[in-house]
């Protein structure tokens, strides 16, 4: 199993610009027109609870954009603790550096895996 260094959960949580609780609807791979260095998958996906967005946003975009270079897969229909950045054109990007509590195992949380207690010091962030 791989292993990762690990940035504490609260930097993570700053550096991001946006952090949500998702459900993956469709998982795609882009085509040679639309990739780049570092994105080659689209994600869509339901935003249930969004803990971090700009103040500029009313609401977060449903689609983002990734990598699949990163060593992680997310499923379509599973629920994940997701973080990223915001592009110039406002596309959301997922490249890496999730937000990983302490005993979750690889490289994304998957909902189910964040306990209630880390939920709450999430609202502290």
């Amino acid at each position: 199993k791989m292993r990762f260094a690990l940035r504490p959960p609260r930097e993570t949580f700053a550096d991001a610009a946006w952090v949500s609780h998702v459900k993956i609807d469709v998982r795609e791979f882009l085509d040679d027109q639309e990739r780049s260095m570092t994105s080659d998958t689209r994600l869509v996906v339901q935003h249930i609870k969004v803990f971090k967005k700009p103040s500029t946003m009313d609401v977060l975009p449903v689609e983002i954009v990734g990598t699949s270079m990163g060593g992680f897969t997310l499923e379509r229909g599973k629920e994940y603790l997701l973080c990223g950045s915001i592009l110039e054109d406002g596309t959301l990007t997922c490249v890496g550096g999730q937000i990983r509590p302490a005993g979750v195992e690889g490289m994304v949380a998957e909902w189910r895996e964040i306990t209630e207690e880390f939920k709450e010091e999430m609202k502290t962030y």
